[in-house]
């Protein structure tokens, strides 16, 4: 199995972004930062193995609804601790309604979540500017999730290894890896599974998806740190301290 993969019985994507080559012949350290699809269904044994490898921040992308239909195990007071970073986005109750409308087509539902690669870059700057400043200055290691671990937590990845200078092909196929490891949510959902090739789009990682957010950016600035920098307002001093943090 990939080495970057934690094998957990209640999450399927969980994976350390280490390792990665970045700028000046220097990598991301491993061990560091981990992104996983949604912990809610972990089993005691599987919180045992995040904390042997020394999880100490759990950063929840997951909205409100989202976080009360399905409670993350930990909390504040818990180790790891819970850091709720919420982004409203396609939840389960949206992918229900959207894949139920008459006559909706696999390509309509691609096009919708395309879309809201492009709403992450613009809509949700406080969050992921929140994001950034934990890896620099919070608890680490740590994790970051979604409800698959593809679409908010892909762009947080994208943000974040782009700022340790990985190159954009690398970010691509690490984001691709979550059609290789993801089993999808594990729930029942007959909904899903009896439209499970309509709804296809939902649950894979597709580059179209990952380079319209890349685009969004480059429409207007050269390089992703001057986007963080000049539009989620994250100091060029936390950048620093973040590439001290974290490569080697």
């Amino acid at each position: 199995m990939n080495n970057r993969l934690l094998e957990l019985d209640g999450a399927s994507n969980f994976r350390d972004l280490g390792g990665y080559e970045a700028t000046d012949g220097m990598r991301l350290k491993k061990g560091l930062v981990y992104r996983s699809d949604s912990l809610s269904y972990l089993t005691q044994n599987d919180i045992k193995k995040i904390q042997k490898i020394g999880i100490k921040t759990v950063c929840d992308f997951r909205s409100d609804h989202e976080m009360k239909e399905s409670p993350s195990p930990f909390s504040f007071a818990t180790t790891p601790k819970l850091n709720h970073l919420p982004i409203k986005t396609l939840g389960t109750q949206d992918l229900k309604e959207l894949s139920s409308k008459e006559d909706v087509t696999s390509q309509e539902l691609a096009n919708e979540l395309q879309e809201h690669y492009v709403l992450y870059v613009n809509q949700h700057k406080k969050v992921y500017c929140k994001f950034i400043n934990t890896i620099a200055n919070g608890e680490i290691p740590l994790v970051f999730h979604c409800f698959a671990g593809k679409d908010r937590t892909g762009y947080g990845a994208l943000l974040f290894l782009s700022i340790m200078g990985v190159k954009k092909e690398t970010i691509i196929e690490d984001y691709l890896l979550t059609n290789q490891f993801y089993k999808g949510p594990l729930v029942n959902e007959d909904w899903r599974d009896n439209n499970s090739e309509l709804l296809k789009p939902l649950f894979e990682a597709r580059v179209d998806y990952i380079n319209a957010a890349f685009n969004e950016i480059y429409n207007k600035y050269n390089k992703i740190e001057d986007f963080v920098v000049k539009e989620l307002d994250v100091d060029i001093k936390t950048i620093d301290a973040m590439k001290r943090r974290i490569l080697e």
